[in-house]
């Protein structure tokens, strides 16, 4: 239950920060945060506060054209890019009020669930072999995971019986 409450209170000072307010009121508001440059370069993928909540946008690096890419009532954070730059795994808050991953197509701009765990998987970053690894306080401890990007081969890299 602990890793549970400190993944939403690291979710908590996030949203506080992002909103406008500075950590421990030291230094300047965090208004932008977790840029995600494309594998390409040509766009950066990041989150912002709107109304109070987390959303993603892309800027196109080369005119700065910004486009905001999710919308909704959740905070959606911790965007990163599919190998081939169609497609982003970002963490959010969607359903049943824990933190899950999802996929967005960048193109389509349709978004689909990756994880439905009771517990928060958070934090994902996508890597060149095509797997998904993150962040999951699935075994009462934060751990590392993997999965495919069609939700399938679920591994424990860290797990308590991991080295």
């Amino acid at each position: 239950m602990m890793g549970r409450y400190a993944g939403w209170g690291l979710l908590c000072a996030l949203c506080l920060a992002v909103a406008g307010c500075s950590l421990g009121g030291q230094g300047p508001a965090l208004t932008t945060l977790e840029p995600a440059v494309s594998p390409d370069g040509r766009q950066m993928a990041y989150e912002t506060a709107v109304d109070g909540r987390l959303k993603l946008f892309l800027r196109n690096l080369a005119s700065g054209g910004v486009q905001q890419i999710t919308e909704g009532t959740s905070d959606d954070f911790s965007p990163a890019w599919s190998p081939d730059g169609a497609s982003l795994v970002f963490a959010s808050n969607r359903e049943k009020g824990n933190v899950d991953l999802y996929i967005l197509d960048v193109a389509q701009r349709v978004t689909r669930r990756l994880t439905a765990d009771t517990a928060n998987d958070m934090y994902p970053t996508w890597a060149a072999d095509g797997r998904i690894y993150f962040n999951s306080d699935r075994t009462k401890a934060w751990e590392v995971y993997s999965v495919l990007p069609d939700g399938t081969g679920l591994l424990s890299l860290t797990g308590r019986a991991s080295p």
